[in-house]
């Protein structure tokens, strides 16, 4: 480790500049960023000049992701490492996209952390495989569900996935994310409670959706594969060829489902964990 790399630790208000610089952005861009984080950490060598930043934002199931990152530099990987470090210390486990830009991967692997997932982005054309729910399961469209709990139910169903944090109201109003409420798919047992939610909408002609989110008393089912048709039933019906699908977190089987229905992986990101 370079000892002349100091990590100091900073309130997360302190981390905004840092950020802006990291990810090329306006400060008051990243703002819900650093507002989203409870500790942050600095890394500075011997002239005060800044090296990286992270600050910890929590994860219900899986300790806190480490958002941020290091500068390019000859030392980068061992200041990635001392920021992970000063961060488990605080919070205990922590987890990381190893985006290499941000955080290069190699180093860490090599120092410990572990692979426990992976951000993907698969694309293609929209797929057709007709997939029925399972019985006592309602597929409706989000927006004949206008009940903020229920919806909050239905999205809380991704909590426990790695790269996924606590769900908050917001999340669940009418256009959160640039969802279409008429385009997203919820589903409901037959007491009413949300079990499932795959969210959809259009973005320069395209198709774009997030990975089914099923309960997980649900996930031995076919409800995922459900969801994932009906959405895209709706946008065949709106005259969309092309989707893509964000995943965080989803399992190899499920990933081995979606290319079976023809889209390909074009984006990857894997998710590191330490403690």
């Amino acid at each position: 480790m370079p000892p002349s790399v100091e990590v100091q630790v900073v309130s997360p208000a302190g981390l905004r500049a840092a950020f802006a610089a990291l990810y090329g952005a306006d400060p008051d861009d990243i703002a819900w960023m650093t507002e989203a984080c409870t500790a942050g950490f600095v890394a500075l060598d011997p002239a005060g000049d800044m090296l990286g930043a992270v600050g910890t934002r929590p994860s219900p199931r899986h300790g806190a992701e480490l958002v941020g990152g290091v500068f390019p530099g000859p030392a980068r990987d061992e200041v990635a490492l001392l920021l992970v470090r000063a961060a488990q210390a605080e919070v205990g486990r922590v987890y990381l996209f190893a985006e290499g830009y941000l955080f290069p991967p190699e180093g860490l692997l090599e120092a410990g952390l572990r692979e426990v997932g992976a951000y993907r982005r698969l694309s293609g054309r929209v797929p057709y495989r007709h997939v029925d729910p399972p019985a006592g399961v309602r597929l409706l469209p989000l927006a004949d569900v206008p009940d903020a709990e229920t919806r909050l139910q239905a999205l809380r169903t991704y909590e426990d996935r790695v790269g996924h944090h606590a769900v908050t109201p917001e999340a669940a109003a009418d256009g959160a994310g640039g969802f279409d409420a008429h385009l997203s798919v919820i589903a409901l047992d037959d007491s009413g409670r949300a079990v499932g939610v795959c969210r959809a909408g259009i973005e320069d002609g395209e198709g774009r959706l997030d990975a089914p989110g099923v309960a997980p008393d649900w996930r031995h089912t076919n409800l995922r594969a459900a969801l994932l048709n009906e959405v895209n039933t709706r946008l065949r019906a709106a005259g969309i060829t092309r989707v893509s699908v964000d995943s965080w977190g989803d399992t190899l089987e499920e990933l081995a489902h979606d290319l079976k229905l023809g889209l390909g992986v074009t984006e990857e990101t894997p998710i590191l964990a330490a403690g």
